[in-house]
């Protein structure tokens, strides 16, 4: 769910395309001939007429050589019928806009704030005051502060597996699980390392890392594949994936894949290029 001030943004940025689309409009207008067009259909084909007066109600026949002003008088019309819709559009805005960005606090707490949210309300109040509520909306920050604190389900499986250090202080499996954690770590992105998942049909499976996208608050799920030379290992992966899938997590919307074999090594400068336009 967006804030106000990503929507004030979206409006400013469809302002701007109208905007633009209005100059373009009223340049053809500039250029476009005197007159509006009549179209008659007859035998299913369609004929024109170049209207030149408000008494002439039949108008100069437009012949298939002179073709071009009839294309000129139908731009001229659609340009004008564009020009109103937007100018109509850009009020609607304008309006929006001024509702949105206005104060409506009064003289309390948060008077003299501009554009404050619904989630803005429980960030803006005392610490103190925090330590006592229970917060029903937050905004991003918060929402991630909460989500980066709060305990988690972790895999059991083969603790002893877990030899490696991480910069955060989690034990992982891997080298490649290790810097994979220390690159998430040094972006600052939050992360929980084998967070039980729970599926539609109640079973329980531990992702590598689920990713936290801050500003959209969309959960990422991130499976290293490193033993994919393995077919015990690649079956099992397999059937890991289609299970995601048939609970609506896929890649290019919210399940992002890493993998390594022999002559293929994980590259992290890439994997971290790639798993930037994931958490933007």
């Amino acid at each position: 769910m967006k804030t106000r001030q990503e929507i004030v943004k979206d409006l400013n940025e469809r302002k701007e395309k109208l905007s633009k689309a209005k100059n373009e409009a009223e340049r053809r207008l500039r250029n476009a001939p005197e007159g509006k067009l009549r179209v008659s259909v007859k035998s299913k084909k369609s004929r024109y007429y170049q209207i030149l007066s408000a008494d002439d109600t039949r108008g100069k026949y437009i012949n298939k050589d002179n073709l071009k002003t009839a294309k000129k008088l139908a731009d001229k019309y659609y340009c004008k019928k564009l020009i109103m819709t937007i100018k109509q559009e850009l009020a609607d805005i304008e309006r929006c806009i001024r509702i949105l960005t206005s104060n409506h606090n009064g003289k309390n707490d948060l008077a003299g704030t501009e554009c404050i949210n619904a989630e803005d309300v429980y960030s803006h109040l005392h610490d103190g005051r925090k330590e006592l509520v229970s917060p029903i909306m937050v905004d991003a920050e918060e929402n991630a502060l909460c989500w980066a604190k709060k305990d988690y389900i972790k895999s059991d499986y083969e603790p002893a597996e877990k030899i490696y250090l991480t910069k955060k202080g989690d034990m992982v499996r891997s080298k490649s699980e290790a810097m994979l954690a220390d690159m998430y770590y040094e972006m600052g992105a939050l992360y929980r390392y084998e967070c039980g998942l729970v599926l539609k049909n109640g079973k329980c499976v531990y992702p590598d890392f689920t990713l936290l996208n801050k500003r959209t608050r969309q959960l990422i799920y991130h499976e290293h594949l490193g033993r994919l030379d393995d077919e015990k290992y690649r079956l099992k992966a397999l059937r890991k994936l289609e299970a995601y899938r048939e609970n609506g997590i896929y890649t290019a919307k919210n399940l992002f894949l890493t993998y390594e074999v022999d002559g293929c090594p994980l590259n992290i400068e890439r994997v971290k290029k790639n798993v930037t336009a994931f958490l933007e």
